[in-house]
């Protein structure tokens, strides 16, 4: 065998693993993402079902007010002109 051939057939050859490790790549990429996405929405399933709770509406209403009240005060007390 020539010493020009030898060069070629392992170049060939990286041609070959840096394929197979892209299309590896690739794979795990889509993958990774479908179960990320997956996740994802289960993370938000479960967050409407305690956000649409009653007993958390409610309190988000209490919190709600309360800050409304002292922001509201504050805003009030403050003058523009000393």
């Amino acid at each position: 065998m020539r010493e020009d051939e030898i060069g070629t057939g392992l170049g060939q050859r990286k041609d070959v693993e840096m394929k197979a490790f892209l299309l590896g790549l690739t794979a795990g990429y889509v993958l990774g993402t479908r179960a990320g996405r997956q996740r994802y929405d289960q993370l938000v399933q479960i967050y409407r079902k305690v956000a649409d709770h009653p007993m958390v509406q409610g309190a988000a209403g209490v919190l709600h007010a309360k800050i409304s009240e002292k922001t509201g005060r504050a805003r009030q007390g403050r003058s523009l002109n000393p």
